[in-house]
């Protein structure tokens, strides 16, 4: 059965990212493992999101020429962001949610991705945020058509100033 979201990498990564948070052997294996284990965790997320966009905009094909644009398109600041404010939580209360979690995702990952070799990330903490992303990917799949155009416009288009 193939999942709701037909991005098989969103998956994969999730995967991925259980394996390293159980990772064993030298201590500084086990960081390094940890420390990618949160990084892949919200990718998923993060190729979540994107496939959500390119799927709503009828442009999901395995055709890379017509997704990558869109990919490319997504500054992951900017869904951060986007995904805070106002006009998100008037989608929905689970688009709210994810954009809570997208944003203790992205934080972690970037904690992970680029402090310095003394940080260390428990096993415990890796396979929470791992279990937090999969929670977010369940939220996006739980998403109906109207919400996810919707979404896909707040992430793709340019921001007004008011």
């Amino acid at each position: 059965m193939m999942p709701r979201l037909g991005n098989p990498l969103v998956y994969d990564l999730l995967v991925v990212a259980d394996l390293l948070s159980d990772q064993r052997g030298r201590r500084n294996l086990q960081r390094a493992a940890t420390r990618r284990a949160v990084s892949s965790a919200y990718y998923a997320v993060f190729h979540g999101v994107c496939f959500i966009c390119t799927r709503a905009l009828g442009l999901w094909r395995r055709d890379a020429a017509l997704t990558e644009p869109i990919y490319r398109l997504l500054d992951q600041a900017q869904i951060r962001k986007r995904l805070s404010g106002r006009e998100a939580a008037e989608i929905s209360a689970a688009v709210a949610e994810i954009g809570i979690n997208f944003a203790e995702l992205q934080a972690l990952r970037h904690l992970a991705d680029y402090s310095p070799p003394s940080l260390d990330i428990s096993r415990e903490e890796a396979r929470s945020t791992v279990a937090r992303a999969r929670k977010t990917i369940s939220d996006l799949e739980s998403l109906d058509d109207d919400q996810c155009r919707r979404l896909a416009v707040l992430l793709i288009t340019k921001a007004r100033l008011v």
